[in-house]
């Protein structure tokens, strides 16, 4: 019960992570009309996603969308290296997952205790590059936005400003769950190693063990002999 207590919470944060990706993704709203007095257009609502930008009436309630026609256009360096950070994190996420299940110390899919140590510290590995590759993409686009917005405020300029919208912020809340999934694994593995290393010099430094019966049976062959 100990093991599931100080390694499960670790899965289940990288399950967390994963699903908050998804619904990012899913979602594709990362930038989101600003609710400001430079909005002219107060009926609608626009996202601006990765894959497509889509305005929803709120008068009519319809939705329509506008998805590039080709993905080898030319496209923003910031859209680019945020698609990049989505596809490559949702696939480091899984395989991360992958690996830490069977690094369970409360499974039996593999015996050896420190091949499951190997496992958590291949599976946090990975947990904090996804982490790392999401945050970079996080930073970039997020700067360029921030930018745009205060320039768009400052200069006055009339139409839709944008700001971070929903999946942005989903994005965020995963890679912090891997970041912390990250941390967890490579920890535990760290002190069960450190553990495992004591265990052996205790062993290698302790001196052989000679039983009572054989010390008594040594003495009296001693003494018949004489």
């Amino acid at each position: 019960m100990s093991r599931g207590r100080t390694e499960v919470p670790g899965l289940l944060i990288a399950l967390t992570s994963l699903l908050l990706l998804i619904a990012a993704a899913g979602k594709d709203c990362w930038r989101q009309g600003a609710k400001d007095q430079l909005t002219s257009v107060g009926l609608s609502s626009r996202c601006r996603g990765l894959w497509g930008e889509c305005v929803h009436d709120s008068m009519v309630g319809l939705r329509t969308c506008d998805v590039s026609v080709s993905y080898m256009e030319n496209l923003p360096a910031d859209l680019l290296a945020m698609r990049v950070a989505v596809v490559g994190t949702c696939i480091v996420s899984v395989l991360s997952i992958l690996v830490l299940i069977p690094g369970l110390r409360c499974t039996t899919l593999i015996p050896s205790v420190q091949a499951q140590g190997r496992l958590r510290q291949i599976s946090g590995a990975l947990c904090l590059c996804g982490g790392v590759c999401g945050a970079t993409g996080l930073l970039w686009y997020g700067v360029d936005t921030y930018t745009r917005y205060k320039q768009e405020v400052t200069l006055g300029m009339p139409g839709i400003t944008f700001e971070f919208g929903l999946s942005y912020w989903l994005m965020v809340g995963s890679v912090l769950c891997s970041l912390t999934s990250a941390v967890l694994a490579v920890r535990r593995a760290s002190d069960i190693s450190d553990a495992i290393g004591v265990q052996r010099t205790l062993t290698h430094s302790q001196p052989p063990h000679t039983s009572p019966a054989m010390s008594r049976q040594s003495t009296s062959d001693y003494k018949t002999y004489i």
